[in-house]
């Protein structure tokens, strides 16, 4: 997982933007990822509830 976050960085840098940048976007990917995996969990928990 390492070398295909190093590729997005070097893609986003030769791209224009500042290691800061790409750090922070990464960051945001990671928190919206994690959020959008715990919001899924619930629904997924309020589903079933519904289902019995």
């Amino acid at each position: 997982m390492e070398d295909a976050l190093e590729t997005v960085a070097a893609s986003a840098t030769s791209a224009g933007w500042s290691p800061e940048e790409v750090a922070a976007a990464l960051v945001e990917l990671a928190d919206n990822h994690m959020l959008a995996l715990l919001a899924n969990s619930d629904l997924a928990r309020d589903l079933a509830a519904l289902k019995k």
